[in-house]
């Protein structure tokens, strides 16, 4: 409305089965009635009361984030591979209206990042944590993605926040897990940027 450039559109070659939200009304509702509809086929209102109370704080927390947008498997797979996690794009700002180098240095210091895929616009670092939860504790693993969008001087970045869940009893190093880790790799490792939307 002021005038200023509007950063440019991106998209992403989603994993099999996934598909892109606008964490706003419509798309609550839309997630609602469906898991509404699913609890009672099942006879379980008290469960549609659980989880959408987990919705309600899972939309409140995008909001305080700033999340522009969330991926997660809610369409149809082709395949029978269901990777337990979901990612979020935020737009990264540096303070005072700075470059991103300081962030991008902390990162490289503090978190071991290092290129994706040796592509030196996108850096990756892991963050992992353990959960407690009824009957048991999963390890949480955030990984972190981010670039410049283009046009902004390098001081507005892309973030792409990966969270996956793993068993406590599933090593780090299980290829199966390294699966999980490398398929949200190749798919940010896709991502293309499009003029913004007029």
């Amino acid at each position: 409305m002021l005038g200023a450039t509007k950063d440019p559109q991106f998209h992403l070659k989603l994993l099999d089965g996934w598909e892109r939200h606008v964490p706003d009304a419509s798309d609550r509702d839309a997630i609602d009635a469906e898991m509404k509809q699913r609890c009672m086929a099942a006879n379980r209102p008290d469960l549609h009361a659980h989880l959408r109370m987990q919705m309600d704080q899972a939309f409140s927390l995008m909001k305080q984030q700033n999340v522009i947008a969330y991926f997660a498997a809610t369409g149809q797979p082709t395949g029978d591979v269901y990777i337990p996690g979901s990612m979020f794009a935020t737009i990264r700002r540096a303070p005072n209206g700075e470059s991103l180098d300081g962030y991008v240095t902390h990162a490289i210091q503090t978190y071991d990042a290092k290129p994706l895929f040796g592509d030196k616009r996108f850096i990756r670092f892991e963050r992992e944590s353990t959960k407690e939860l009824e009957g048991g504790s999963i390890v949480m693993t955030s990984i972190v993605y981010v670039t410049p969008i283009p046009g902004s001087n390098h001081r507005r970045g892309l973030q792409l926040t990966a969270s996956v869940a793993r068993p406590v009893e599933m090593a780090a190093t299980d290829p199966v897990f390294v699966g999980w880790k490398t398929a949200f790799d190749v798919c940010v490792s896709t991502l293309r940027w499009a003029p913004p939307a007029a």
